[in-house]
């Protein structure tokens, strides 16, 4: 019973707190300033608060509960608020503000409680049709985009050698982009090669009321699109993991922009990146350097001789390019407009080596941060490769011949001529 009677007691106290403040504004003239006011900033809270709980990943229900507490906290803030300032100036204007509470008839603390009552429940039917809504938007949504792009596919017809029209299934188009409403797709075509099926990606472009039209001649494993135009590589369909590069552009012209065929491609800031795939250009072991060119072919340059050490994990032609950096499995080389051979190469993995030795266009030590670079052979114009690490000794073959050398570049000797 005590508690009962401190409960009422605090809620009578709160409530002419509230009295206090609203009179004390109002015989300011300031009461709809000062509550606009403060109107804002709690509206402005509660849109903070309702947009960072629509982005959490739980049901709508729990969103709409949790809003409904937060907001039921805030007002209780403000009730507490008032309440404070009624206990700093009860002492002055105690017999004023008990005045105001014992002239409220019981019909109108009815009528009070009524109201604060409706509009709780307002605030929580809002919150649960708010969150609902939202989330029957986000479904709507995600089906009406699978139904569009199921509605392409549909649409789509491509034709065989035999001149027959084949309707993609979905799950067979591998890949596909749009651009400017024409849509390239690769698709995984099956071909008859003596008297067995064999599947391979094909290139092909579509626009809406035609007939899509086969890019790749060949097999394509890998393609990209730089602003208007398309890149792809074009392969064999018993090999597709290296081919010939094509650029296909919205103009009709499809055409190889280069001669020899290359490893797969990147694309970074509407560059192309490639090594080549067989022993044609650069040096380092295997010709496989790392070149970038624009898009149109024009402007071709080495940007890193490819590197090799018994302590890099060198996958020469799987890379990504990221602010300047052909990164690989264990190390990256800082890219130049013009490779020397002399690029700063970094392990990425922890290592308690003192020394990184390597070869480019030359034979290098480094420390794993790429620092304190130091020559230990020149220049060959196309082989370098480290055989063996033994000791104070390294071991290697530069063009047709072999060598060792100790770690600090001295004391070289032929061991074998090629």
């Amino acid at each position: 019973m005590d508690m009962i009677r401190n409960h009422k007691h605090y809620a009578k106290h709160i409530f002419m707190g509230l009295v206090y403040k609203t009179r004390h504004f109002t015989d300011s003239g300031i009461l709809l300033k000062y509550y606009g006011q403060k109107g804002e900033m709690y509206m402005g809270d509660i849109k903070d608060v309702l947009e960072i709980i629509s982005k959490i990943n739980i049901p709508w229900y729990l969103k709409a509960g949790i809003a409904v507490i937060i907001i039921i906290l805030l007002v209780i803030g403000l009730l507490l608020k008032g309440y404070r300032q009624y206990k700093n100036t009860a002492r002055d204007n105690s017999n004023e503000i008990k005045q105001d509470w014992n002239n409220l008839s019981t019909k109108d603390k009815i009528v009070k409680v009524i109201i604060i009552i409706a509009v709780l429940i307002i605030v929580i039917i809002s919150m649960f049709l708010f969150f609902y809504k939202i989330e029957d938007n986000n479904e709507k949504s995600s089906v009406e985009n699978s139904s569009q792009n199921n509605s392409i596919y549909t649409q789509i017809t491509i034709s065989d050698k035999k001149g027959k029209i084949i309707n993609p299934i979905g799950v067979d188009i591998i890949k596909s982009l749009n651009i400017d409403g024409i849509i390239y797709f690769t698709y995984n075509y099956c071909d008859t090669v003596n008297d067995k099926k064999i599947y391979y990606p094909v290139l092909y472009k579509w626009k809406k009321g035609q007939s899509a039209e086969r890019i790749s001649e060949g097999a394509c494993p890998h393609f990209e699109v730089v602003k208007d135009s398309v890149v792809y590589l074009n392969s064999t369909t018993d090999v597709i993991s290296h081919g010939e590069l094509y650029v296909s552009r919205p103009d009709g012209i499809n055409k190889r922009v280069l001669d020899d065929e290359i490893w797969d491609f990147v694309i970074d800031q509407d560059y192309i990146y490639y090594q080549y795939c067989y022993d044609t250009v650069g040096a380092g072991l295997g010709g496989h350097a790392l070149h970038r060119m624009d898009v149109n072919g024009a402007n071709s340059t080495v940007v890193a001789y490819e590197v090799n050490s018994p302590y890099l994990k060198s996958d020469y032609h799987n890379f990504k390019i990221k602010d300047g950096w052909a990164i690989y499995k264990n190390y990256k080389i800082e890219l130049q407009d013009q490779a020397t051979g002399l690029e700063k190469v970094v392990m990425t993995d922890k290592t308690d080596i003192d020394w990184l030795y390597y070869t480019t266009n030359q034979l290098i030590k480094a420390k794993p941060d790429g620092t304190s670079q130091i020559i230990l052979d020149e220049e060959d114009s196309f082989w370098y490769q480290i055989d063996k690490i033994d000791g104070k000794w390294i071991y290697y073959q530069k063009g047709k011949d072999k060598y060792k050398i100790d770690e600090d570049g001295n004391n070289k000797s032929l061991l074998e001529k090629g």
